[in-house]
């Protein structure tokens, strides 16, 4: 495990934005947790139905840079989504080679519950913030969403 460099001073408030956001992380990872098992999937395979909800398909290299993991790891992420019929793989009739990946309708509904619990939570946070703080926060959260994407299509 590399070392971590403590040496970097940053300001209290970006200290204090770290903080909170390992917090939120946390709760929210422990909620993915959760249903994910009832669901019998991992986290890591959540997140590739996430990246392929999004996308027509990807290739195995794609899928493989996107998670950040090698592509013989991310294949087994695959292979257990197709067994249970989340996803699904295919050629391209130009290069037989090249093997696709695309979700399946039962992973979009998997992905669609929870996207609907998210929003369920965000819709319990928004309740309890001023129409000022709702603003704010929806376009705080545009501006990391560009940030993340930017640096995500650079992979």
């Amino acid at each position: 495990m590399e070392a971590v460099n403590t040496d970097v001073a940053y300001s209290p408030q970006v200290q204090r934005l770290a903080e909170l956001s390992m917090f939120i992380q946390r709760h929210f990872l422990v909620h993915v947790t959760k249903k994910v098992t009832v669901n019998k999937i991992s986290v890591p395979q959540f997140t590739l139905l996430g990246f392929l909800s999004i996308n027509e398909f990807l290739n195995m290299g794609k899928l493989a840079a996107l998670m950040g993991h090698t592509t013989p790891a991310t294949t087994g992420l695959v292979d257990r989504l197709a067994q249970a019929g989340l996803v699904e793989r295919f050629a391209t009739p130009d290069d037989r080679r090249q093997v696709l990946v695309r979700i399946t309708p039962q992973g979009i509904a998997l992905v669609g519950e929870f996207k609907l619990d998210i929003a369920r939570a965000m819709d319990e946070v928004m309740q309890t913030l001023s129409t000022e703080d709702q603003e704010a926060w929806s376009r705080i959260y545009n501006s990391i969403y560009q940030f993340c994407a930017r640096k995500q299509s650079k992979r």
